[in-house]
């Protein structure tokens, strides 16, 4: 369960389910992956094709969903804290990124 977001427009896609500044199609993807890590009660709930799970230490992780984009949390207790987001594949300077990143 998501008890924290540290990325602003990931927050607001969570809680308000508005994300002003980004494509129809990211936004989609984002709901997604929030209703999947939320629901996860294990790590192993989110051992998913093409996802990769890096153990960072004791209680920090890094989802890699392969060509799309990074998140980054801890886990503690079966609760996902400080949750974040990378778009591994926006340009540094595009709108998006700066929004995003």
């Amino acid at each position: 369960m998501i008890v924290s977001i540290r990325h602003s427009v990931l927050k607001n896609l969570f809680e308000k389910g508005t994300a002003a500044g980004i494509s129809r199609e990211l936004k989609e993807f984002l709901l997604l992956w929030l209703s999947v890590i939320h629901a996860a009660k294990d790590l192993r709930d989110l051992s998913i094709k093409n996802v990769s799970i890096l153990k960072e230490d004791a209680t920090s992780y890094r989802l890699t969903v392969h060509g799309v984009g990074t998140f980054s949390f801890r886990f503690v207790d079966g609760e996902i804290r400080q949750l974040n987001y990378k778009d591994d594949f926006a340009p540094a300077t595009s709108p998006k990124a700066k929004k995003l990143n």
